[in-house]
């Protein structure tokens, strides 16, 4: 299976992007994500036996924190670029707790074997995929003529590991764990395993 490990976003950023998504989807052919699988992702793991899965939960469930982490969600960007676009993003804000998390999910987990990060940390929420050239000329239009591109803030007391599966319809992202924010202690405690396929 296919892991990463990410932020959800709250019920008020779904319903923002989900409405940005309604005015946007007839301008253009783009492959919109469902709203139950928008996420912030801190680590993709990528494939991974799922006998092992007992060895990521062990690693996330050490992740210690020292600052409480504020997500805003505010911007829209085509990735790589406005001109071949692949993906359409909304961008997150990318606070030093926000990259501290993530720096500490990818040391514990490269202590499994999995190759630490190399690129620097560029937070996001994919809102849709692009394939082949398509004019974004009406897109672009509603885009400038939006009234905000702020779509909230996510103000995590956990972050998840999920597992996703490729279907005809696309990926569906499952919850497999959901570790909450624990300050650092001296020992070590590991919270109860909660939600698996």
């Amino acid at each position: 299976m296919r892991l990463f490990v990410a932020l959800e976003p709250n019920t008020k950023i779904i319903a923002n992007l989900t409405e940005l998504v309604r005015r946007l989807a007839p301008m253009a052919p783009v492959r919109w994500v469902h709203p139950g699988n928008m996420h912030v992702t801190l680590k993709y793991i990528g494939e991974w036996d799922e006998s092992r899965l007992d060895q990521v939960f062990d690693a996330l469930s050490r992740v210690r924190i020292a600052s409480k982490v504020k997500v805003p969600l505010a911007g829209l960007r085509f990735v790589p670029h406005e001109r071949s676009p692949r993906l359409f993003w909304a961008l997150a804000e990318n606070t030093l707790p926000l990259r501290q998390l993530a720096s500490i999910i990818d040391a514990r987990l490269a202590r499994l074997g999995i190759a630490p990060e190399v690129r620097p940390y560029l937070p996001h929420l994919t809102l849709g995929r692009l394939h082949g050239r398509v004019d974004l000329t009406e897109m672009h239009e509603a885009i400038e003529e939006l009234p905000s591109r702020e779509f909230g803030t996510i103000e995590p007391d956990r972050f998840v590991l999920y597992g996703s599966m490729l279907t005809p319809e696309g990926p569906v992202h499952r919850k497999l764990e959901e570790f909450p924010f624990m300050m650092p202690v001296s020992n070590e405690v590991k919270p109860a395993l909660a939600l698996r396929y």
